[in-house]
């Protein structure tokens, strides 16, 4: 079977703006009023795809660099260490306060 998923893509691509043309040409808008919210859909748009590509050149960084686990991540380290010096230290003071008929005594 032949690959057309590039064929595919521009003919989702062509029928889309055929769309989009036709929705504004029938629009029942002023020109004033359809060029806005053409502007705020470009920046809306532009925003998106910034911050997507963003995330794809970070991830591309992150496979050339081997990636960073959270366990080479200090600030992540230093974070889960104090939580379990947080836990460790909540559980020693429960049995500290505990009687020696079990049950706990009030502060």
């Amino acid at each position: 079977m032949k690959n057309d998923n590039g064929k595919i893509i521009l003919s989702l691509l062509a029928g889309a703006t055929a769309g989009v043309v036709a929705g504004l040409l029938l629009a029942p808008e002023t020109g004033e009023d359809t060029r806005a919210g053409l502007r705020d859909s470009a920046s809306r748009f532009s925003g998106d795809l910034n911050k997507l590509l963003k995330d794809g050149l970070s991830r591309l960084n992150d496979l050339k660099t081997g990636g960073v686990s959270a366990d080479t991540n200090p600030d992540r380290s230093a974070a889960d260490s104090l939580l379990d010096d947080l836990g460790s230290s909540t559980s020693d003071a429960t049995t500290s306060e505990a009687g020696t008929d079990g049950r706990s005594e009030s502060v």
